[in-house]
């Protein structure tokens, strides 16, 4: 019998968001086709959050899998159709992925930028003195700054389901995004005891967050996006 979207993440159906994120995180960095991972497993798991994350296919989900019909066949055939019917003609889905650059992957990555961009310059200024307060406050006011335009980065990924077709990008968008957003809780918790591992940490994040935007742009160029 195949598996639920509850099974598929590894919970249980009174799953709380922040366990069927976590979980989704760990599972596609395990099996990311990128780091050796099936496919078929990794769009499988792309497809439970896709509907588990969002709270109003959520509960059409909840009521059909668990009504007493059992419709949970007929329902999980539906994301098989998503990712292999081919009753779309390829201009429907390549209008899709275009509206899907323009409107999620555009802004996300141009926000992306206006955070990792300043990052070097403010710890440059910073290191003159760490403990002067007129430094870090500028530093902190960047800190708040970028912290609400990667939770504007969050509203707008979550606005469009991402085309099957470009399923690696929309993930690797969304890991860009979450290294981001790690980083700078690294970098505030610094802030609050100037403790320099949380420093190194939250830069690492960005470089990581650096070398997945290349690669973001280097697959959409090449695939002419």
């Amino acid at each position: 019998m195949k598996k639920n979207f509850y099974e598929e993440l590894g919970l249980k159906k009174n799953a709380s968001k922040n366990e069927i994120k976590s979980s989704y995180r760990s599972l596609v960095k395990q099996h990311h086709p990128d780091a050796g991972g099936d496919k078929e497993r990794f769009l499988a798991i792309q497809n439970a959050w896709e509907t588990l994350n969002d709270p109003i296919e959520k509960e059409k989900y909840d009521r059909k899998i668990y009504s007493p019909s059992n419709e949970f066949d007929s329902l999980n055939e539906n994301w098989e159709d998503k990712f292999n019917s081919k009753k779309y003609s390829s201009s429907i889905k390549d209008k899709e992925v275009e509206i899907w650059i323009k409107e999620i992957y555009t802004p996300i990555n141009r926000l992306i930028s206006q955070i990792i961009k300043p990052l070097n310059h403010e710890i440059k200024q910073l290191s003159a003195d760490p403990y002067d307060d007129q430094l870090m406050e500028n530093f902190c006011n960047y800190i708040n700054l970028s912290q609400k335009k990667i939770e504007k980065v969050d509203n707008i990924y979550n606005k469009k389901l991402v085309p099957t077709s470009i399923a690696a990008l929309g993930l690797d968008l969304y890991h860009c995004f979450s290294q981001v957003k790690d980083a700078l809780s690294e970098l505030d918790r610094y802030t609050q005891g100037y403790v320099d591992d949380y420093l190194f940490d939250g830069k690492e994040m960005i470089k990581e967050a650096k070398r997945i935007q290349s690669k973001m742009s280097s697959e959409k160029k090449n695939k002419n996006f």
